[in-house]
């Protein structure tokens, strides 16, 4: 058996480091995310910026042709109105060709390319679309934006106010492409020093991040281990202090049930061992004398009966305490009329009462009906009022009313009976507290019964509050929901 429960525990360890071993760890999400984020924003920065540049320069390029197209006219017109030896004139236009870095060509009204820089299509006749357009004065200008080029189109007028020619200017990018080839060399490599910081940056980030968490899982590893204590909250961040915190309050909580168990363990065996010892003295008593007479063997077997009886009580009420322990699961649920409940209750304690000149009273204020288990409501109720019978004074009373409102149900147990010191009144919830210990084994009890009453209570998601004075009685009241929610 011990072997097989070490098997299951191996098992389940193996279980966990493999499940640990599949989990991502947050440093390296963290890391990723950090170097994905550097990465876009310097590829998208270097994108935008040769973007903006490029258009820049296209721009700066359009306004360049645009700006000298009026000294190119001033040329073509002088041109046109020398008669003779237009070499100076040439001589000029190649000038301005050179500083623009650009071909220059001029098509007359025929077609024909009277003047090209490049000394490629002179003489030659050309059909473009754009400049019949406008030669014919369709259109005003022309600019063309190519990825090689930049061509931009323009009539001439002449003094008279007519088209003679049109004039066509040509740049080549070719040495605005070399250019942006470099500045792209120049931004990858500052790109990669841009990941380099990112990777420091990122490390330390990610590093930082998890530090609480790595300190708060070595201080977890010690405790598994068996150093138990409170996990230090020293920290940087407040969300892990904060886990922290409440992790401590688990803790704390955690070892509070632990030393009631070991408290409830110890209660248990001394309640159970008492009155095997009782029976164990009495046999011993007679079995050490001789000639015993019948009475007193009656007697000694009359003591060990009420111990056995006793023992058995007690065994009754722990088997009943766990399995309220066991939670709401367990529960029965019904439509009860507890009207009708709390009359067969107080039926079957008035004889007890009885023996004691004790005056039980009843007052409900309305029929209420609620969903409850019955037999552990009952069972519930009962110890409440059995408690006010066995601590009450010899002709007492008691007072129970039944009270409910749209929600919740009321119930009130009032005694007159010897009342809890104040110190007393927090601990009585709890299993084997007795006030009087004396006077608890006087009338039977075991000390569970209250705790029973509150778990059952709890168990119908209910409250139950006492308020007592010495010397001036006891006073329960418990509220329940009267629709039960699971």
């Amino acid at each position: 058996m011990e072997k097989s429960k070490d098997e299951n525990v191996e098992n389940k360890n193996k279980n966990i480091w493999k499940n640990s071993r599949r989990r991502i760890s947050l440093q390296v999400v963290i890391f990723v995310m950090i170097m994905a984020g550097f990465y876009l924003i310097s590829i998208s920065m270097k994108t935008v910026l040769l973007q903006l540049m490029w258009n820049q320069r296209y721009s700066d390029c359009e306004t360049l042709l645009q700006e000298n197209a009026k000294n190119l006219e001033y040329l073509i017109n002088d041109i046109n109105s020398e008669t003779e030896g237009t070499s100076k004139t040439f001589h000029g236009m190649n000038t301005l060709a050179y500083s623009l870095s650009a071909r220059v060509m001029i098509v007359d009204t025929d077609y024909r390319v009277a003047y090209d820089s490049f000394r490629l299509l002179k003489d030659t006749y050309i059909m473009n679309n754009d400049i019949y357009e406008i030669m014919k004065g369709d259109r005003d200008e022309r600019l063309v934006r190519e990825q090689s080029y930049i061509e931009y189109m323009f009539p001439v007028v002449n003094r008279e106010g007519y088209i003679d020619d049109v004039a066509v200017i040509a740049v080549s990018l070719e040495s605005m492409k070399n250019e942006r080839g470099y500045l792209s060399y120049r931004a990858n490599i500052l790109i990669c020093i841009f990941m380099v910081i990112g990777v420091l940056t990122a490390f330390f980030i990610s590093y930082m991040a998890v530090r609480d968490t790595r300190k708060i899982k070595s201080q977890l590893v010690n405790m598994k281990d068996g150093f138990l204590g409170q996990i230090s909250s020293d920290g940087l961040w407040r969300e892990a202090g904060s886990v922290v915190d409440n992790m401590n309050g688990i803790f704390a909580k955690s070892q509070l049930l632990e030393e009631s168990r070991q408290e409830f363990v110890s209660n248990v065996s001394h309640e159970l061992k008492t009155p095997i010892t009782s029976m164990k003295v009495l046999s011993e008593s007679i079995l050490m004398q001789d000639n015993v007479p019948v009475e007193m063997y009656r007697e000694f077997m009359n003591d060990i009966v009420l111990e056995i009886d006793r023992e058995a009580q007690i065994i009754s009420d722990l088997l009943t305490l766990v399995k309220t322990d066991k939670g709401s699961d367990s529960l029965n649920i019904e439509r009860v009329d507890i009207n009708e409940l709390m009359e067969v209750i107080l039926k079957r304690l008035t004889p007890l009462a009885e023996k004691r000149s004790i005056e039980i009273t009843f007052e409900s204020f309305r029929e209420v009906e609620a969903d409850i288990d019955k037999v552990k409501f009952t069972l519930a109720i009962s110890n409440l009022i059995e408690n006010g019978i066995k601590y009450n004074v010899d002709g007492g009373w008691i007072r129970v009313s039944l009270n409910a409102d749209h929600k919740n149900l009321y119930i009130k147990v009032v005694d007159s009976g010897v009342g809890i010191p104040e110190d007393c009144v927090e601990h009585i919830f709890e299993r084997f507290y007795r006030v009087d210990k004396a006077r608890s084994r006087d009338t039977g009890g075991t000390g569970l019964g209250l705790a029973i009453s509150k778990n059952i209570i709890v168990m119908h998601k209910g409250i139950i509050n006492v308020y007592s004075e010495p010397g001036k009685g006891t006073t329960f009241t418990v509220r329940v929901p009267m629709n039960y929610v699971k």
